[in-house]
């Protein structure tokens, strides 16, 4: 079944899918693609948990992402965090900018259902 996930890092928001079996290796893999980063310089860490996914060969269900959980209409959110330059164990902290939030309706659509009524104008 496939695990669809959202993976955040500063102003970075990549939407990826991938088998339950696919194994973690295999997602930095795909992030390596998009962002050229070496997969083997890439922290996921899982947003419900707050556990990274360090174990390479674990597999998205053995991380707790499954098909059930991590929909396309709701995917399981995921941070990206990189390895401090010239460091093996130090990784760059959570960092996500955020979500810009969008501008108010215009008038014309912030009308209710009686204005509707009384100006036959407006379209139902």
């Amino acid at each position: 079944m496939d695990v669809f996930m959202m993976i955040r890092r500063q102003k970075l928001t990549l939407f990826v899918d991938a088998k339950e079996s696919s194994t973690v290796s295999e997602l930095k893999k795909i992030i390596e693609g998009i962002t050229k980063v070496p997969w083997n310089n890439i922290r996921l860490i899982v947003d419900s948990t707050k556990q990274p996914m360090d174990d390479d060969n674990q597999t998205l269900a053995d991380c707790g992402l499954s098909g059930s959980v991590a929909k396309a209409y709701s995917p399981a959110l995921l941070y990206l965090c990189y390895r401090k330059a010239g460091s093996d164990n130090e990784w760059e902290p959570i960092d996500v900018a955020e979500l810009s939030t969008p501008p108010p309706l215009p008038e014309v659509f912030n009308k209710t259902d009686d204005d509707k009524k009384d100006n036959p104008q407006i379209a139902s």
